[in-house]
């Protein structure tokens, strides 16, 4: 299956895979095109170029595009919807189906990858993980995982945007993972530091298709868990 897969939730990450089934029921994917850049507010004017590139790309352009993949955040609002509304927007042009990620499950099941390659998939089963992105305004958005077979994570927190130090007491964790513990160190306590970014474009197309294939809701509503920085009147001020 050929994919299309963008996240915005930081800076901008777009990649054109083709997924199949690999080792151990992992799914294995062959990255044809990709483009990346780490400007946190210039999605917008990025993205049309970084899909065109990635279009054009010879083993992109020969084939048929099936499925496109979104992240749905958390995430500050303008990247998250520009992301968003790039991945629907390709795929009402080409008439294929959209499904959507949140950011967070990426990177707890990127830092749980780290774990099963240094110490095996049975560790890494038995490994909780709390996932702290930035979120501005010294906040991060926080939840805790662990792994949900080789492809797909169980979030067992809702997902939620709080102060670095309510992060660090959310609960239980074993490694500490995100953005957000790089940023804030203090929220390890100890603990190791895994998968430093708010997103991984890869890694979500894994937890799409293991999602996809057990009849789960990929829903593409982007999660802000709170207002826009601009908001716009809702009455006319009365001058004095």
């Amino acid at each position: 299956m050929r994919i299309l897969s963008i996240d915005s939730s930081l800076g901008t990450q777009l990649l054109v895979c083709d997924a199949r089934t690999g080792t151990e029921g992992r799914t294995a994917l062959e990255v044809l095109a990709s483009a990346e850049q780490s400007d946190s507010r210039h999605h917008a004017e990025s993205l049309g170029p970084m899909l065109a590139g990635a279009l054009a790309e010879p083993a992109v352009a020969e084939g048929t595009l099936e499925l496109v993949v979104g992240a749905t955040g958390p995430a500050p609002f303008t990247g998250l919807r520009a992301g968003l509304v790039t991945a629907r927007t390709v795929g009402r042009a080409r008439g294929i189906e959209v499904v959507g990620v949140p950011s967070l499950d990426a990177v707890a099941r990127l830092a749980l990858d780290a774990v099963a390659e240094r110490d095996g998939q049975e560790a890494a089963a038995s490994t909780t993980v709390l996932v702290v992105t930035d979120a501005r305004r010294k906040e991060v958005y926080a939840a805790r995982y662990r792994a949900k077979g080789a492809d797909d994570v169980e979030r067992l927190d809702d997902l939620t945007v709080l102060a670095p130090t309510d992060a660090a007491a959310l609960g239980q964790a074993d490694v500490v993972a995100g953005s957000g513990a790089v940023l804030y160190p203090e929220i390890a306590q100890g603990r190791e530091t895994l998968a430093p970014v708010s997103g991984d474009a890869r890694t979500q197309v894994r937890i799409a298709l293991a999602r996809r294939a057990a009849g789960e809701e990929l829903s593409t509503e982007p999660l802000y868990l709170r207002h826009a920085d601009v908001q716009i009147p809702t009455s006319r001020k009365r001058a004095l």
